[in-house]
């Protein structure tokens, strides 16, 4: 009976897992990894079975969104092949308990000053900007992106997604797309390093990845066509604000913070992210407005400096 409990509670923690993951293109690894680190798993066993997993609902969701052509296929392979080299190395270093976490709290307060870049720019700035797709930076991301993804069981999604949303000009629904299908190959590459580092004594727990795979995979499709349907705006705030969630529940944990404190941080975030939602509606107004009377500019067509013109009688 606990045995069953226990495999249903991890369909249930896959498929609110993938859902988030799937629309808003992070969030599997962090929430599985926490289920079953919560279970009292070993790291090195969850973070195997977190990335078996990922496998199963990656394909699926790499499928769903290849299929509501979320997905930039250049922007894909030049995250997923170095994802991939990056996998294979964080699973060989995490089996050799070599300490990896000194850089953690410099990382996490990196990307929470991203994730409230692309905040900013989505509820009150000009979004994705303008000009051809770039991918330059593609490559070191999906480097870094797949070695924390071995390591920490969560790290692809919130490393990947403010960078490449930062840099790639691309609408977030197809950055978020790109970067599930290109979690696939570091995930399959932290499973093949896993198993090559140590095939006798890793155990990866078969029950619970078989329950949050099939969450996940029944998930898939229905995050996918959120994406879609999710204005860009809201998308792009939203991922700022859960890139600032992930990564300060990351960066506190390396202090000694009261809890009181840390709650009224989060209810701080919480108050940010409805303003943010809030921005973009109030943006699309002032647009409207200016549009029925043509006399007046939208505040961000007028040239710095420039006095509003008097309103057309």
């Amino acid at each position: 009976m606990l045995i069953a409990t226990t495999v249903i509670s991890a369909v249930v923690a896959g498929f609110v897992a993938q859902l988030v993951d799937g629309s808003l293109g992070m969030g599997f690894g962090t929430i599985t990894m926490t289920f079953l680190l919560g279970l009292g798993i070993a790291p090195a066993a969850a973070s195997a079975s977190v990335n078996v997993a990922t496998i199963a609902t990656s394909a699926v969701s790499a499928a769903s969104h290849h299929r509501l052509r979320n997905v930039h296929w250049p922007t894909t392979l030049r995250l997923g092949v170095p994802g991939a080299v990056g996998g294979f190395a964080g699973a060989w270093a995490l089996a050799s308990l070599t300490r990896l976490d000194a850089a953690t709290p410099v990382t996490s307060a990196v990307l929470i000053a991203l994730g409230a870049v692309i905040v900013w720019r989505f509820a009150y700035g000009k979004g994705t900007g303008t000009g051809p797709i770039r991918t330059g930076f593609a490559v070191p991301t999906g480097l870094v992106g797949g070695f924390l993804a071995a390591v920490g069981g969560g790290g692809w999604g919130p490393v990947t997604m403010p960078i490449t949303l930062s840099t790639s000009r691309l609408e977030p629904h197809r950055v978020v797309g790109s970067v599930s299908t290109a979690q696939l190959f570091a995930s399959a590459a932290a499973v093949l390093g896993f198993w090559l580092a140590v095939p006798h004594t890793l155990t990866v727990v078969w029950p619970l990845v078989v329950g949050m795979a099939l969450g996940g995979m029944a998930a898939a499709p229905l995050a996918a066509w959120l994406t879609r349907r999710i204005p860009t705006a809201k998308l792009g705030s939203t991922i700022g604000m859960l890139v600032v969630a992930l990564n300060l529940r990351t960066l506190l944990g390396n202090f000694s913070v009261p809890w009181p404190v840390v709650v009224l941080l989060y209810l701080a975030l919480a108050a940010g992210w409805a303003v943010a939602l809030v921005g973009p509606v109030r943006a699309k107004a002032a647009e409207a407005r200016a549009e029925q009377d043509p006399g007046v500019a939208a505040p961000d067509e007028r040239p710095e400096g420039e006095p509003a013109p008097a309103p057309t009688k």
